[in-house]
């Protein structure tokens, strides 16, 4: 009986259950109509009339980042967080600014909204904050790429170790074999050798970017020089000479500084409002250091990508990985702009196209908005591949009143890096928080004006925030003692990587299919492009993955791991022969394929298909050695050529294509300034603390940093140190084809203008090294001083032409009213103006 009477009540407790699951969609369905009634009717009114003016993608204003014209941009917010979080009135902000609170935010500026539409606020977000404007999403986008035959493109393809051409008479290394096959091949014959003199000048400016000293020239030529025949050379002193000059410091700044042209290396954002970066310097610092220690190539690729993911040591090995992630944080950022989710879009794109650009010579950034018109790319690959950087925080710094997307730096106080500035006494520490406490009080006075209903001009207000942030900014720079604390511009994962959707157009307001984080396909074996799949089972990753693209043991939230493994790998077709490419470009002037950045169809192909295979897998296999490779193609007879000139090859291979002959060309803008230096005897080879740039202050350009005052900060270190600010490069830098940094720059034009030679000969910078250059060859017997001068800038003797013009110019009578101290000068000005000293033979 008892039984029967408990079945009975388990029917009665499995029908009430029953009933309530088939009752629960309906009640949920009356729940959700009352919510959408009530925001149409109390809620969506209000946003129309009062914040769509200056918060709506109609409007095209985004002030303080935010957008209240859909659910999805009120929920992520702005500047200062999410507007509104569903039953949660502490946390959502729209709901503080519209208390007008004292100590907040007070919207709508206009006025205070009656206490009847607050408390439908309050009710709305109590509700969950129910609101029906959800973004129509759009059928999923199709591509017509078809990505098996694209993999047949060469650059797609693995290199493969190709057969050694014939040896031949002429040729001393492997590389000269595969030249000569395709020159031969061409009907072309090679110029004679460089002589030591030209050769000796070549091996200094290319390697460490400074001229030898006429003692350093005279020492190397007495041991390269065999049986006194300058063109008969010694090869093992040349290898040492190569050697020696690699183990130099100079050596990383000439090539970091190759380097930092690619990695678009700047010390402000350029773009709408140019502010500035004070820790950028750390990352130009690193790159040196990386190349000096001649860090591996595919550990320098992963470092700049994902430092902060790597297994480490210790505390210093973290730190000087997270400013080896500086590479995703100096770009170009367009800071002013007020809609934040354009903002991200446009900072994940700038980090797509450099990656991309820098380490495999691809312009998968032309994919935003339709499959790439030229290379097989699919639009989803983009969107693939921002799916890695959305899940990415990157940190730059700035002041919130100078830019609207400033963000955070990253912390390395403690952990080893030097600081960048030096300690502060008690006095200093105390004028500081005196400054921050009174920019704090006017802030604090205005808005009490403004509250009171009084008027205080916007340019004011503006103005006396950024200087209350500039001084909270200056303390926060220091400990309570003093000590300077120690951060970086860099990179970290975000804590959840964000979903992404393939945007039609790459309008934001276009979404199509959600599209996973992944790779570009073309580059991925079958099926293996996708991190979601990767992420899934750590030891299947590793026992069937890693044989295709490398170790992938580290798993990252936001796939950046994966992403810089795949890189680094020996199994990607383009990342050794992208960088081996460059180092070619950088030794001849112009490289194997001569598109540098651009590995694609729209690039050129490579001029030694099979040279470009070799000195890739080389590469690899010599431990990624830039170093190595450098001394491999510096001791090939094919780089010790001469540049002479020859009618017929000329004319049958004007662009040298086939390498008969060494490129002549021009010093870069760096290069100039620090021969200008170098032979005044002012430099300073030092490396100097920080950066010039702290000297004019931190902000916009324009407002509270000044364009005189940056291009006025100098000092007689090497060029690689100056200020580089974008749009306000110093004037011999910009004058000389220097970069604006705006994109990856493998390449430098070269150009020629009046201004240039203007600069040369009318600059007080210029006639300052060249009376500092007179003083040294004053030190000079007389009778030497004119030998001594082209021993200095052009590292070799005058010719007799040379002297007997010189000679005349010194003692010339109608020249009697400039002194010879002052012709000494002007004859030191007129060499540093030659096309000689300003070229590498």
């Amino acid at each position: 009986m008892w039984l029967l009477r408990l079945n009975s009540r388990l029917d009665r407790s499995l029908l009430c259950f029953a009933v309530v699951l088939l009752l629960a969609p309906v009640v949920q369905a009356q729940v959700r109509d009352e919510g959408t009634r009530f925001f149409e009717s109390n809620i969506r009114p209000v946003l129309i009339k009062h914040c769509y003016e200056c918060h709506s993608a109609e409007s095209g204003k985004a002030r303080g980042g935010l957008k209240v014209d859909s659910a999805e941009a009120l929920h992520r917010g702005g500047d200062t967080g999410p507007a509104v979080v569903p039953r949660n009135l502490q946390k959502s902000l729209l709901h503080e600014v519209l208390l007008y609170g004292e100590d907040s935010y007070q919207m709508p500026p206009k006025g205070k909204l009656p206490d009847r539409v607050i408390a439908d606020f309050r009710k709305w977000i109590q509700m969950g904050a129910p609101d029906p404007r959800a973004t129509e999403i759009n059928p999923d986008v199709k591509t017509e790429i078809d990505i098996e035959k694209g993999r047949e493109f060469w650059a797609y393809q693995p290199p493969e170790m190709p057969e050694l051409p014939p040896k031949g008479d002429w040729s001393r290394t492997d590389i000269d074999r595969f030249v000569a096959e395709q020159r031969t091949q061409n009907g072309l014959k090679p110029v004679g050798d460089a002589d030591a003199q030209a050769l000796i000048r070549r091996l200094y400016f290319v390697l460490i970017g400074l001229p030898p000293s006429p003692e350093d020239m005279q020492r190397w030529m007495s041991r390269i020089t065999l049986s006194g025949r300058s063109t008969s050379l010694d090869q093992t002193a040349v290898a040492d000479l190569i050697d020696h000059l690699l183990e130099q410091p100079q050596y990383g700044e000439r090539w970091g500084r190759h380097w930092m042209d690619v990695a678009r290396f700047a010390e402000s954002t350029g773009g709408d409002q140019n502010n500035t970066f004070l820790h950028a310097w750390r990352y130009r610092d690193w790159i040196i250091d990386a190349f000096n220690a001649d860090m591996p190539y595919d550990q320098f690729v992963r470092t700049q990508l994902a430092g902060d993911l790597l297994p480490i040591a210790d505390e210093r090995e973290w730190a000087d990985n997270i400013i080896g992630t500086g590479f995703l944080a100096v770009g170009v950022k367009l800071v002013g702009e007020e809609d934040q989710q354009k903002y991200f879009a446009d900072l994940v794109d700038e980090q797509i196209d450099a990656t991309t650009r820098a380490f495999l010579g691809m312009s998968v950034a032309c994919a935003r908005c339709h499959d790439h018109k030229f290379d097989p790319i699919p639009q989803a690959d983009y969107y693939a591949l921002a799916g890695v950087f959305r899940a990415t925080e990157t940190h730059y710094g700035l002041l919130k009143a100078q830019a609207r997307q400033a963000t955070t730096l990253i912390d390395l106080t403690g952990m080893g890096p030097e600081a960048g500035t030096p300690n502060l006494s008690r006095d200093e520490y105390a004028k500081l928080i005196q400054a921050r406490d009174d920019a704090r009080t006017t802030v604090e006075d205005a808005m009490k004006k403004i509250r009171s209903g009084e008027n205080v001009f916007r340019g004011t207000l503006r103005r006396i925030r950024s200087d209350r942030d500039e001084t909270e900014a200056a303390l926060q720079a220091f400990l309570g003692n003093g000590q300077p604390r120690v951060f970086a511009m860099g990179a970290q994962d975000r804590d959840f990587a964000l979903p992404t959707r393939l945007l039609v157009r790459g309008e934001l307001d276009n979404p199509a299919q959600e599209v996973p984080r992944g790779l570009v396909k073309v580059l991925s074996p079958e099926g293996k492009h996708t991190l979601a799949k990767w992420t899934t089972d750590p030891a299947v990753r590793r026992e069937k993955i890693a044989a295709d693209l490398g170790d992938l043991s580290y798993k990252s939230t936001s796939g950046r791991l994966e992403l810089a493994q795949w890189i680094s790998s020996r199994n990607n077709p383009l990342t050794a022969r992208v960088m081996v490419n460059r180092i070619w470009h950088w030794m001849f002037g112009h490289g194997i394929v001569r598109t540098v950045d651009d590995f694609g169809s729209a690039g050129d192909p490579p001029s030694h298909a099979k040279l470009l295979d070799y000195l890739a897998i080389q590469f690899m296999n010599e431990g990624w050695s830039v170093k190595k490779l450098i001394r491999e193609i510096a001791l090939s007879r094919t780089w010790q050529l001469a540049s002479t000139h020859n009618d017929a090859a000329y004319s049958s291979d004007p662009g040298n294509i086939y390498l008969w002959r060494m490129n002549r060309r021009r010093l870069e803008a760096e290069a100039v300034r620090d021969a200008m230096l170098a032979v005044s005897g002012k430099l300073d080879l030092k490396r100097p603390r920080g950066t010039l740039l702290r000297e004019a202050g931190e902000g916009n350009v324009g407002q509270n940093v000044f364009e005189p005052v940056i291009r006025g900060l100098d000092w007689d270190h090497r060029s690689v140190y100056l200020p580089r600010v974008r749009a306000v490069l110093p004037e011999i830098l910009d004058l000389f084809d220097a970069p604006d940094a705006g994109l990856v720059a493998g390449s430098r034009d070269s150009t020629s203008s009046p201004l240039q030679s203007l600069y040369l000969m009318n600059n007080p910078w210029m006639q300052k090294q060249a009376v500092a250059m007179s003083e040294r060859v004053s030190e000079a017997p007389g009778s030497e001083r004119i030998r001594r001068a082209h021993q200095l800038v052009l590292s070799r003797d005058p010719t007799k032409t040379e002297s007997e013009a010189a000679i005349a110019f010194m003692t010339r009578i109608s020249d009697a009213r400039m002194s010879t101290d002052d012709k000494l000068a002007a004859y030191c000005q007129a060499l540093m103006c030659t096309a000689e000293f300003r070229s590498i033979d």
